[in-house]
C-alpha cells in the first residue's frame, strides 16, 4: 500500500494567510515530516500566497518524481487561460489544476462565465479539477452534470473554513446528494481540525461514515493540508488507517493513496 496525500502546500516565498503555518513548507521540511508519518508520496498543490507557487511545486515534482506530484492553479481571469489548461499536462508532472470560489472575489469569475470555457478545456484534455466551493455546492453539481467526462474533487467535503463540531456538518445532506453524481468524487482533507473532541476524533466517525457510504471506497480521497493542521501529521494518517471501523483494509488501501494515484493517472 502506498500512504498518498492528496494536498499538501508547498512554498519558499511569500507570508502565508490565515490559520496556516508561518515556516514554509518547503522540500527538506515535507521530506522530514513525510518521513516522521510514513508517508509515500504527496500532491502538492501551490498556495495563493506564494508567487511562484506553480513553478517551485513543479521543481519539487521534477527532482523527486518518485515522491511529488503537482495539482496546479490557473487564474481563470487570465486572457488565455482555456489555451493554457489545454496545454496543462505538457508541463511534466503537472497532473491537475484547482480552482478556489471560496470568497466572493474568487466566486465572482465563475459568476462572470469566465470558468465556462475552462471545464470543457479541463474535460477534453482529461485534467482533473479540484473545486474549492463551501456554500456552493451547488456549482460542483452542475459542473458535473454539464460535464459529465470530467473528473472533479470536491476540496475539504465542502466545510466552511474555521468550522468546527456540529457546524462543519450542517451542509451533510448537500454533500452527500452529490454521490449521486458518478465523476464527483471527494476529498477529507484534515478533518481533524474540524473535531471538539481529541485525537483519535470519536466524533468524526458518523459524519465520515455517512460520506463513505454514500461516495464507496473509490471516490473518496484522504489528504491531510498540512499546513494548517493542529495535530501531528502522524495522528492525521493513523485517524483513517486505524481508527475508522468502517474501513476495510481494501477500503483504507483506496482511500489513503490508491483512488488518488488513479485520477491523476500516476502510477
Amino acid at each position: 500500500m502506498k500512504t498518498v496525500d492528496a494536498q499538501v502546500h508547498p512554498w519558499s516565498a511569500g507570508e502565508s494567510t490565515g490559520h496556516h503555518r508561518r515556516d514554509p513548507i518547503d522540500q527538506f521540511v515535507l521530506l522530514q515530516e513525510m518521513a516522521t508519518a510514513h508517508v509515500d508520496r504527496v500532491v502538492l498543490v501551490p498556495p495563493l500566497w506564494d508567487p511562484n507557487g506553480n513553478e517551485y511545486a513543479l521543481q519539487m515534482a521534477a527532482e523527486m518524481p518518485e515522491k511529488f506530484s503537482v495539482m496546479g492553479l490557473l487564474d481563470p481571469t487570465a486572457e488565455n487561460a482555456a489555451q493554457l489548461l489545454s496545454q496543462w499536462h505538457e508541463q511534466p508532472h503537472m497532473r491537475g489544476v484547482r480552482f478556489l470560489l471560496n470568497t466572493p472575489d474568487r466566486l465572482q469569475p465563475y459568476l462572470d462565465g469566465l470558468l465556462e470555457p475552462l471545464w470543457s478545456a479541463a474535460e477534453d484534455a482529461n485534467i482533473p479539477v479540484a473545486l474549492l466551493v463551501p456554500g456552493h455546492l451547488e456549482i460542483a453539481r452542475k459542473v458535473a452534470i454539464e460535464h459529465p467526462r470530467l473528473r472533479l474533487i470536491v476540496d475539504h467535503l465542502g466545510v466552511p473554513r474555521a468550522s468546527v463540531g456540529p457546524m462543519a456538518f450542517k451542509h451533510w445532506p448537500q454533500l452527500l446528494e452529490l454521490a449521486s453524481i458518478p465523476n464527483i468524487h471527494v476529498k477529507a482533507v484534515g478533518v481533524g481540525d474540524y473535531a471538539l473532541d481529541p485525537y483519535p476524533f470519536a466524533s468524526l466517525e458518523e459524519p465520515l461514515q455517512q460520506v463513505f457510504n454514500a461516495f464507496g471506497a473509490e471516490r473518496m480521497l484522504w489528504g491531510s493540508d498540512l499546513s494548517r493542521l493542529h495535530h501531528s501529521y502522524a495522528q492525521c494518517v493513523n485517524h483513517f488507517c486505524e481508527h475508522l471501523s468502517f474501513l476495510s483494509s481494501r477500503d483504507v488501501e483506496r482511500v489513503m493513496g490508491q483512488n488518488m494515484l488513479d485520477l491523476l493517472n500516476w502510477q
